[in-house]
């Protein structure tokens, strides 16, 4: 049967929406592709494939120029939206701005979910650099700092849920390894307040975060600067990025609790 024409649900699965969503994931990491293409990557009936997209046309999310398909702007329509509306990237936005401007590096704001980290907002530097990981982007706290000072927030418990779901992949050589290196490191987060990223995900790329727990409640995210590891020292990070993210961090955290 033509799974177009079926409402068979797998398990609390409708397959007909999660092969969408599978369509619409293809196109975002290639771009564009023909209809011969995404029939053959997703092993699809060529007439199947070709509903699909004429349905995600329809929509406004996918467009067709020539015989290639590719995701819409629909996509950051949404997204900005969601963002927009966020209290933690309205709070934030202009703090990290500043950062930004006071030390000519990058500066984030991140937050959880889904056990990932989310960039939610990067103010970028011309003379500085980082991984390069566009807005929106999903990353394993593990690697970064922004990530590692959440983990440390959350409970124990949590962390292994998180660990069981989403792994420990490699990005670098300087990646943690394991599960033991990992909360060995989030117990030394916790005492100095702070989390740094030693070229993990990108190589030459250090970056000193905190979390942001308003009202001394849950983490709901977390700020950073990131640079090139030459000008990223820990007497550098220690003496004047650290602080300065403590402020403002304590001003975002105001500013939330006031919502």
């Amino acid at each position: 049967m033509d799974e177009t024409n079926t409402s068979e649900i797998d398990g609390r699965q409708l397959k007909s929406v999660k092969r969408a969503f599978e369509i619409v994931d293809y196109l975002r990491t290639e771009s564009n592709a023909t209809l011969s293409e995404i029939s053959t990557a997703l092993d699809l009936p060529i007439s199947t494939a070709h509903i699909y997209l004429s349905t995600l046309v329809e929509s406004g999310y996918v467009i067709k120029e020539d015989k290639e398909y590719h995701c819409s702007l629909r996509f950051l329509e949404t997204g900005g939206e969601l963002r927009d509306r966020m209290s933690l990237f309205q709070a934030a936005k202009g703090e990290v701005d500043d950062l930004q401007q006071e030390y000519g590096e990058n500066a984030n704001v991140g937050t959880i979910e889904n056990g990932y980290m989310v960039q939610l907002y990067k103010s970028e530097h011309r003379d500085s650099i980082d991984d390069n990981a566009p807005l929106g982007c999903y990353l394993h706290l593990h690697q970064t700092a922004t990530g590692k000072s959440i983990l440390a927030q959350l409970p124990e418990d949590e962390v292994d849920r998180i660990i069981d779901l989403r792994g420990l992949p490699q990005s670098t050589a300087s990646t943690i390894k394991s599960r033991e290196e990992l909360k060995q490191e989030l117990e030394q987060i916790r005492e100095r307040k702070y989390a740094m990223n030693n070229g993990e995900h990108f190589p030459g790329v250090r970056a000193v975060a905190v979390p942001i727990v308003p009202n001394n409640e849950s983490v709901v995210g977390s700020i950073s600067i990131s640079g090139p590891l030459s000008r990223m020292g820990e007497d550098r990070i220690k003496e004047k990025l650290a602080p300065s993210l403590f402020n403002k961090r304590n001003i975002i955290e105001l500013k939330l609790s006031q919502r």
